[in-house]
């Protein structure tokens, strides 16, 4: 898809904004100093990206993850940092429930220049291919995030150097980087609107049959213009990105629910059940009911 801009804007004296939602992601509130709050339109479930980072958790609920070339699903406490520009989107299975940091520290911010901020750039680094934690780190960045939503606009800077510092501290072992390649959204004006409506196109409709011709026929470019784009924006090319989000939706309904594996591989969009074996082992290692049978 080519990637929707998202427009953020601080609070005056901010340089970031936190964001709460029950039910869905797009419907939150922005939680400002001094327990002010104000209703917000989010876009999170649409192939998006924006300058800022940004820190997600999951407390509740579960769907598909999209972070660069990576698709996965999540659960429960999923938490990860993204980095600037970096196209991400969650596709929610039902209500969700969450925390949203967005914040920006441009190497000119005076925040940038404080004793031991310099030793941030390791894990802002590691963020451009989003970087996901363990629960463990989870459950402690939620207590930081939750005195930060009532906190004055003082304290709330304090307290996002505590969450920076608590993710920066977090043990490797425990971190994870989300995408293979480094893709970032910078694409043109002209050609925005075009992929983003081919990428959403995937993501609401990939467990019917998808067809290159298609997809370039609603790009409006031309076959190699399009897959070049594609490419360049998902990090991955168009039939390779269908399948990761057949295989990722598979995955969870293998682990997590009892339908048959036959169901599951043309309810996930596969012509077949072989094609699914095949594919599901390659990406996974196990084949669909051998990782059936581990859970």
């Amino acid at each position: 898809m080519g990637i929707l801009l998202e427009n953020i804007r601080f609070a005056p004296g901010e340089c970031f904004r936190l964001l709460r939602w029950q039910g869905k992601s797009h419907t939150l509130e922005s939680r400002e100093a001094g327990g002010r709050r104000i209703g917000v339109t989010g876009v999170g479930e649409r192939w998006h990206s924006h300058a800022e980072m940004e820190f997600t958790i999951f407390l509740r609920g579960s769907g598909m993850r999209y972070v660069g070339d990576h698709v996965g699903a999540f659960g429960a406490m999923d938490c990860v940092l993204l980095g600037s520009h970096l196209p991400h989107c969650w596709m929610e299975a039902g209500r969700t429930d969450g925390w949203v940091l967005q914040f920006h520290l441009a190497p000119e911010h005076p925040l940038r220049r404080l004793g031991g901020a310099g030793e941030l750039q390791r894990l802002f680094a590691a963020a451009e291919r989003g970087l996901h934690f363990h629960p463990a780190t989870a459950q402690r960045a939620v207590v930081v995030l939750e005195q930060m939503a009532d906190a004055s606009c003082l304290a709330r800077t304090g307290l996002l150097l505590e969450l920076l510092a608590l993710l920066h501290d977090a043990p490797r072992k425990q971190t994870t980087k989300l995408s293979q390649a480094r893709v970032f959204a910078e694409v043109n004006a002209a050609t925005r609107p075009r992929l983003e409506a081919v990428v959403q196109w995937v993501l609401e409709q990939f467990t019917e049959p998808l067809k290159l011709d298609e997809a370039v026929q609603r790009s409006a470019m031309s076959r190699a213009t399009f897959c070049r784009q594609f490419v360049r924006h998902t990090g991955k090319t168009f039939i390779a990105f269908v399948t990761d989000a057949r295989l990722a939706c598979a995955h969870q309904w293998v682990t997590q629910t009892h339908r048959s594996i036959t169901d599951i591989a043309f309810a996930s969009g596969f012509s077949s059940l072989t094609r699914f074996n095949t594919a599901f082992r390659a990406k996974f290692g196990h084949a669909p009911r051998a990782l059936r049978n581990t859970r």
